[in-house]
């Protein structure tokens, strides 16, 4: 150093020299997953559905005893009555039950670690080991999230789609599609068992709606008329009400968005089309809902939560027959949604009582295989499951708009640029 009569200090040999390193293992952020807050069990000696359930869980006693549950839905009494004169003998109407049969699969993951040796020597000062056996934990709360938002949105999770339980759950999209930017009238699909059919019309819809084009318009995102709508809709369909801790009156229905529609909802001038004196914000909420994990505020009926992992939907092929594929947020931070393409279109899921039905027949289970006298260990998990949407009456060969799904609906929205 210029200046100074001492000679300088002779660093150290870099070989010599000690390093230190942060020990805190750091991991990647993840999105918040918002189901594992609302349900309710189902008994089968009782045979309720509890109003507070959007997630309804099937109780411990249909445990490994068999490979498939069955609830039965009863149907009001429907018709007029006997009037003067006319005889009552002959007239008896008989009860109506239509069935809803539920399947289950194993689904295991594992990782590997060294159960003793240098390698483990390594990476003890870290836990390097000790938390990748640990992130197991959050993997398989993922992949539940995940297969509640297939189950929603395409009627069965991803341990249903395979190997014993595959031919009796044939995806395909909710039963109760949506179209925003259309009106009242024209915005419900009509279903249809096939799912390249049903996808034509949805497309079809989706052109419709974006007056012959597939560029995404401000009309087609979540404004006024489509919530309106979409409150019409879910009477009309008979989607039974939710009631859960803080809902006021006669319950309602729980609305998960993406952040992105969140963006144009909180603008009123962004389509012209504000929501009025019916929208209360967060805070206008009593203390219960306002725990709610994502909640943003309500909508006549409709309870408004943002979802960071809602799904979307990719159009494919320029002319019919078009194609149709889901994009998901996987587990970790593998985000398959492709928002940033023209053909790709938002969800909202509304959804009332029962939404999904969630078996766990066998809990989550740790298992382990060592190998090499034990210097290498596998850890994993293993779960039985069963994620559906409860659709009523393919036992008995209902198809299309005659199966009874009264419990979730599917809105398909645009995802114009923001400016």
């Amino acid at each position: 150093m210029a200046g100074v009569g001492v000679l300088p200090v002779t660093a150290l040999a870099a070989a010599s020299q000690i390093a230190g390193f942060d020990k805190e293992l750091r991991m990647k952020s993840v999105l918040d997953d918002i189901y594992e807050q609302f349900s309710g069990l189902y008994f089968l000696d009782r045979k309720s559905i509890p109003d507070d359930a959007l997630r309804l869980k099937v109780d411990a006693k249909a445990k490994a005893e068999s490979n498939s549950v069955t609830i039965t839905m009863m149907l009001h009494i429907r018709g007029g009555g006997v009037y003067d004169p006319a005889t009552l003998i002959g007239t008896e109407v008989r009860p109506t039950t239509y069935s809803l049969i539920i399947r289950k699969n194993i689904v295991r993951k594992a990782v590997t670690s060294p159960g003793y040796g240098p390698d483990e020597e390594d990476a003890r000062p870290y836990g390097l080991y000790k938390e990748w056996i640990d992130a197991l934990a959050l993997w398989n709360k993922e992949h539940h999230g995940w297969s509640i938002r297939q189950a929603i949105l395409e009627q069965f999770g991803e341990s249903l789609v395979h190997g014993r339980t595959l031919a009796a759950s044939p995806r395909n999209w909710n039963v109760n599609i949506l179209v925003g930017g259309l009106g009242r009238v024209n915005m419900q699909v009509n279903y249809n068992n096939n799912r390249a059919a049903l996808t034509t019309s949805m497309v079809n819809r989706i052109l419709l709606s974006g007056g012959g084009t597939m560029n995404p318009l401000i009309t087609q995102t979540l404004n006024q008329p489509n919530l309106s709508n979409a409150c019409l809709l879910a009477l009309d369909n008979r989607l039974a009400k939710l009631k859960l801790p803080g809902m006021p009156g006669d319950g309602g229905y729980l609305a998960t968005i993406s952040e992105i529609q969140h963006t144009y909802l909180g603008d009123p001038a962004w389509s012209a089309r504000n929501l009025g004196t019916e929208w209360s914000n967060v805070t206008e909420l009593n203390d219960k809902v306002q725990q709610w994990s994502g909640i943003i505020g309500k909508y006549k009926n409709l309870y408004i939560c943002i979802d960071e992992r809602q799904p979307t939907i990719k159009v494919s092929g320029t002319s019919s027959p078009f194609g149709l594929s889901a994009g998901y947020v996987l587990m970790g931070d593998v985000d398959n949604r492709d928002r940033g393409n023209l053909w790709t279109r938002d969800t909202m899921f509304i959804m009332g009582k029962a939404a999904i039905v969630d078996w766990l027949s066998d809990p989550l289970r740790h298992i382990t295989q060592d190998d090499d006298y034990k210097m290498v260990m596998g850890h994993g998990t293993a779960v039985v499951e069963g994620i559906s949407q409860p659709i009523f009456g393919r036992a008995e060969g209902l198809t299309g708009t005659a199966l009874e799904q009264y419990s979730s609906m599917v809105m398909i929205l645009g995802l114009p640029e923001y400016v």
